[in-house]
């Protein structure tokens, strides 16, 4: 049997090699060159004729895996790996704990405001490093952030890691900040007031306004003590440059290009991809990403801007925060790896091809449907070092059961021709002679969607693209029956507060109409809605001044606090798991323990496209379950999963899922 050795290179990654039969070091041999091949980041040194991989811990567990006993490690990587070990089981034991036996190295006065399972949580932040928060929305991974960055502020000294990989001892010197938090543009003002509340000695700078206030307000925070930058997720782009992926060439300006990457004649700086802007001169400490789940496709501009600033050579922390960091099939995960740990997760295709189960689609196409059953254990063992999750049915046992009710109702006769229309031929001709035609099936889907709300009308719009567009919209002549079973819901329980969601602002804004004519309060918060609105809306509603609150999923989704609420009424759902998880988790979250339960209704035109729509959302949950596995932690805690067990089967009892 040929042994393949394995050495610390001098360029810190590992090196794999032969050796002659005089002993001496030798290329990696070619017949095993397949196999390595299926190791993510692997590398071929043209010159050494070796192969190489990155310097961490997951690289070692697949190289193992691999080739069993024919590995030979070298004494300098022998002791490396042993370091990695015995802090990866340090971690570990975090990740799994409910409660700290012993007193937290990293105890600090946020000690005494955390609840039991976040002081473990702030202790893997810090002790992993590079993290990946999964607790359920709604548990208080903002609170346990803030508190690990106070951890890190206050530590004279640690174990210094470099990217998935022990470096040695060293000291902190300048503390945690900077420090930058990327987020969603309506939890900007939310971790500022988090901020103030928990680290006030910390100095947050909200990024927003015009191109050039956001530069001025950057480089004024780059000179600040103790900064905490918060940016919201698109802006990225605009103040960093962007780190390449797979064959995407990356747009120069003349002072850029290479002689193999030529640059764009009149490309001006501010639109070069590769040229250096406000944030990457800024030498961040801890680098946090709120609602990680919105970047998970690598090719979007913003996504690769955040990972350049992440993978910042000053950065030490990579934080990411997501309730729900699957939002489609294990394939999203591997973004968000990578902005957190570039070598555990360096390669997507690699990932792709050694994790995700594919199969053909119905379209002829191919799609990622779960975990390749055989490198499952592989998968988690590189995975669960950076992942930690807590859910609330095990941790929050204070908060009041979610009971889920599912209300049917008929189309008015118009809707229904109109709709069976489209459904059969995708053209319809409307009241007024209109004839409405959808454009192939995604163009049908969507007004199919359109008319189990309501009935729509079109009429001629403008807009600087095309003066002559054409816009659909909802209407509530004839009445939507969506409407009047929430105005009959509304009635039953006059004054109780109650929180009203859907996917489009058209469904709202024929709510809010319904709700103006009858003389009810109300707030909403839709697209378009200032961050100071939404603020005054959402403390109008805490404190009792209003009884309703209308939001979209896009615009009040995330960041709202709505405990006073024990009902949410849904008058549609999108397609997105994330966005109808997080409306939920809007009212049951710390706080709702006040109420005896929470009561989700569910209005569904019966027949439509919006059963279908929930089973697509089902099998959507089933996959992000495989990845967050909270039955298994349960399980594995000696506990039982009766909590989630019940939840679902009042889902189903309801026939939420279409029978």
């Amino acid at each position: 049997m040929n042994e393949i050795y394995a050495e610390l290179g001098e360029d810190d990654r590992i090196t794999l090699f032969s050796r002659k039969a005089n002993g001496e070091p030798d290329e990696t041999l070619w017949n095993d060159s397949y196999q390595i091949k299926m190791i993510p980041g692997k590398k071929w040194d043209r010159k050494a004729k070796r192969w190489t991989l990155p310097k961490s811990y997951a690289a070692c567990i697949v190289l193992r895996e691999l080739f069993g006993e024919r590995i030979v490690v070298e004494p300098e990587l022998a002791t490396w790996a042993r370091y990695a070990r015995d802090h990866r089981n340090e971690v570990l034991a975090l990740r799994e704990a409910l409660e700290l036996v012993e007193a937290s190295p990293f105890k600090n006065d946020h000690d005494n405001i955390l609840y039991p399972f976040q002081i473990p949580g702030r202790d893997f932040l810090v002790k992993a490093r590079n993290a990946l928060i999964g607790d359920e929305m709604g548990s208080g991974k903002t609170l346990q952030t803030l508190a690990a960055i106070r951890a890190v502020n206050k530590q004279d000294s640690y174990d210094v890691w470099g990217t998935g990989d022990l470096a040695g001892t060293g000291y902190v010197e300048q503390g945690a900040y900077p420090a930058l938090v990327v987020c969603p543009n309506s939890l900007k003002r939310n971790w500022e007031r988090e901020i103030k509340r928990w680290l006030p000695e910390a100095n947050p700078f909200v990024i927003q306004g015009s191109a050039a206030k956001r530069r001025a307000q950057i480089v004024e925070a780059a000179e600040a003590y103790k900064a905490i930058i918060i940016v919201n997720i698109e802006a990225m782009k605009l103040h960093s440059r962007l780190s390449s992926y797979g064959s995407t060439r990356l747009k120069r300006c003349m002072d850029c290009e290479t002689k193999t990457q030529p640059g764009t004649p009149g490309l001006k700086e501010s639109s070069c991809e590769v040229h250096e802007k406000e944030l990457n001169r800024i030498p961040f400490k801890v680098c946090v990403l709120d609602e990680a789940h919105r970047v998970k496709d690598p090719n979007a501009l913003q996504t690769r801007a955040i990972w350049n600033v992440f993978h910042g050579p000053t950065v030490e922390y990579r934080w990411a925060l997501t309730g729900t960091p699957v939002a489609n099939h294990p394939g999203d995960l591997w973004s968000i790896g990578h902005a957190i740990a570039p070598d555990v997760f360096p390669s997507k295709s690699a990932f792709i091809d050694r994790y995700a189960r594919i199969e053909y689609n119905h379209f002829g196409g191919m799609s990622i449907v779960g975990l390749k059953p055989e490198n499952k254990e592989e998968f988690f063992k590189i995975l669960d070092p950076h992942f930690r999750r807590m859910i609330k049915a095990d941790v929050l046992k204070q908060l009041p059961d979610k009971v889920f009710m599912r209300r049917d109702v008929e189309m008015s006769p118009k809707q229904a021709k109109a709709y069976k229309d489209i459904a059969e031929q995708l053209v319809t001709v409307l009241e007024d002679g209109t004839v409405l035609v959808a454009n192939g099936n995604l163009a049908g889907a969507t007004r199919l969607l359109q008319f189990a709300s309501a009935y729509c009308e079109v009429e001629q719009g403008e807009t600087p693209e095309d003066p002559a567009t054409w816009l659909v919209s909802l209407t509530d002549t004839p009445k939507s029956s969506k409407i009047d079973e929430l105005m009959s819901i509304i009635e039953d329980d006059p004054g109780k507060p109650m929180v009203i969601a859907a996917e489009h602002r058209q469904l709202i804004d024929l709510a809010a109409a319904r709700m103006t004519d009858a003389g009810i309060p109300f707030a909403r918060v839709t697209g378009g809605v200032s961050a100071d609105e939404r603020d005054a809306a959402v403390q109008a509603f805490q404190d009792g001044k209003i009884d309703y609150l209308l939001f979209t999923y896009k615009a009040g989704g995330v960041g709202l606090n709505l405990t006073r609420a024990d009902t949410l009424v849904r008058l549609q759902r999108g397609w997105s798991l994330v966005e109808q998880l997080q409306g939920v988790d809007r009212i049951h979250r710390i706080g709702s323990e006040v109420h005896d339960k929470v009561t989700i209704i569910d209005l569904v035109a019966a027949g439509t496209i919006e059963e279908t729509q929930l089973e697509r959302l089902y099998d959507k949950a089933e996959r992000l379950e495989e990845i967050v596995r909270d039955r298994a932690k349960l399980l594995a805690l000696g506990k039982t999963t009766d909590d989630l067990d019940a939840e679902a089967a009042r889902i189903e009892a309801t026939g939420l899922m279409g029978g």
